[in-house]
């Protein structure tokens, strides 16, 4: 008996659970609210988001999935939308990534990770960046081979992704910190509650097996996000509602030009009463004129055509304006998108400069997801032995130049730029540490990697040329063996 009655006061504990559950879900549904503005519903002190921790800066969850919904929407359907993501896109990735190591064995084992056909770096590093700037977000759960180590990437949608675990961690000042430590998924038919992937992260238990290494069931990554919130905000979010306004206008014009390019035919029966109206209305309306057809009537009915003016102000200007908001928005020129405005090449190359810089940044964040997984790679690949410890496991990730320039004028900037600092050195004005930081500074606004300890490098290897210089001209083998033939030296005592 108390058994049976343990069970009824458990079901109904759940089916309390659940109400309680669907009456949150409805307040979720019902809030206007883009953001909260506090961390707790404010009629309900006791309400918290089921589907992510208590913070100021989420989006509503159902919002968050329709934000999701909607910008991949018009990055398929609207011409505007998917060019603005296939330019970031084109420049971020355009030739395509490649991962470079010291090591021949660590070459290998890259290679095998990024040609197999489950991962397809290649196709594959292309899709992430539309995805990311698209949704906002990705999850890329891992799975490793128990017995080599070695590792496949797979996808998770981003509408599939329920909320993001953070952890806390306490500080000197007291201070909490939140670590992203999980990722939830949104539960299925058959399953108790949803999948929870652990993020890939350094393991720091000092008691556990894997101390120091990376472990993890998935990689999470999300642009656009602020500090204190759980999950991103997709690149085309702030401009949706002004990326569907230009395309309706456009369309809107577009319909309205084929209107103007139309004409009516208008039937005149002079002298005549309704009834005579009536008929040849009839009979024009059974039988309408057709292109090329013959009309022949009397002097009692007259045919006029009509073209429709609609007295409508030109649209090219509005839809001039809302199209450079919406690119001012994104961050990119009308030029991108085969509208010259009024640039010339001297203005496109400033505008270059703010738009490179933002692309930069963007390809910075592939270039981190990238290392992030041939990092686990290849700590995989060590912890399976396939790699010894101890391997040199330095590799450099070769990304495309973000920008065509011209030749002639980088050769002539780089040349006036080592004159100028080569002259400074010899007259005292500067150290040739100096010299050579301004001209390795010139490099890297050319898209060449410089090195810390590339000036040190190069004057030793100076220095080895001019010794082998000498050594060629006058070897010293030449002079150890003359110093061979000299007699000993004799001591000479008083």
């Amino acid at each position: 008996m108390e058994l049976i009655e343990l069970k009824l006061r458990d079901a109904a504990e759940v089916c309390r659970l659940r109400e309680a559950e669907q009456q949150k879900r409805v307040a979720e549904a019902i809030s206007p609210q883009l953001f909260t503005l506090m961390g707790a519903d404010s009629e309900d002190a006791s309400f918290r988001r089921i589907t992510s921790p208590a913070t100021l800066r989420d989006l509503n969850p159902l919002m968050h999935e329709r934000m999701q919904a909607v910008c991949f929407y018009l990055a398929v359907t609207t011409p505007f939308g998917k060019r603005i993501i296939r330019v970031m896109v084109d420049y971020i990735v355009g030739e395509g990534f490649k991962a470079i190591a010291e090591d021949r064995a660590v070459q290998e084992v890259i290679e095998r990770f990024w040609k197999n056909p489950v991962n397809k770096m290649d196709e594959n590093i292309e899709a992430l960046a539309q995805e990311l700037l698209t949704f906002d977000e990705i999850c890329l759960p891992v799975a490793v081979n128990p017995v080599d180590g070695f590792v496949r990437v797979g996808y998770i949608d981003p509408q599939e992704v329920e909320a993001v675990e953070y952890a806390l961690m306490e500080t000197g000042a007291s201070q909490e910190i939140t670590i992203p430590v999980a990722v939830k998924l949104k539960q299925r038919i058959g399953e108790s509650e949803g999948r929870r992937l652990e993020i890939v992260r350094t393991e720091e238990d000092a008691n556990a097996a894997a101390f120091g290494q990376l472990r993890g069931d998935c990689f999470y990554f999300a642009i656009n996000k602020p500090k204190a919130a759980s999950r991103g905000i997709s690149e085309i979010f702030n401009l949706a509602d002004w990326i569907d306004v230009f395309d309706s206008m456009v369309f809107d014009f577009a319909d309205r030009v084929r209107i103007l390019n139309s004409y009516l035919l208008q039937y005149v029966v002079k002298g005549g009463d309704a009834k005579a109206v009536k008929e040849m209305e009839e009979k024009v309306t059974k039988s309408p004129p057709r292109t090329g057809s013959v009309l022949t009537t009397n002097d009692q009915i007259e045919i006029r055509p009509i073209s429709p003016d609609l007295k409508g102000a030109d649209m090219s200007a509005a839809a001039q304006m809302v199209k450079l908001y919406g690119l001012g928005g994104a961050g990119l020129p009308a030029w991108f998108f085969a509208d010259p405005v009024d640039a010339n090449r001297a203005t496109a190359q400033e505008m270059q400069g703010p738009t490179g810089k933002m692309l930069t940044n963007k390809q910075n964040v592939m270039k981190r997801i990238v290392t992030a997984i041939i990092a686990f790679v290849l700590d995989q690949a060590v912890a399976h032995g396939v790699l010894p410890g101890g391997t040199d496991l330095t590799w450099k990730l070769q990304v495309p130049d973000l920008s065509v320039r011209d030749i002639a004028q980088t050769a002539t900037s780089l040349q006036t730029v080592a004159n100028a600092a080569g002259m400074a050195e010899d007259r005292g004005w500067i150290r040739a540490e100096t010299a050579a930081r301004v001209f390795h500074t010139l490099l890297t606004q050319v898209g060449v990697e410089v090195d810390a300890d590339e000036f040190e490098q190069a004057r030793q290897e100076k220095q080895d040329r001019q010794a082998q210089d000498v050594n060629a001209l006058n070897p010293q083998a030449n002079l150890a063996d003359a110093l061979k033939k000299l007699p000993p030296a004799t001591g000479v005592t008083q």
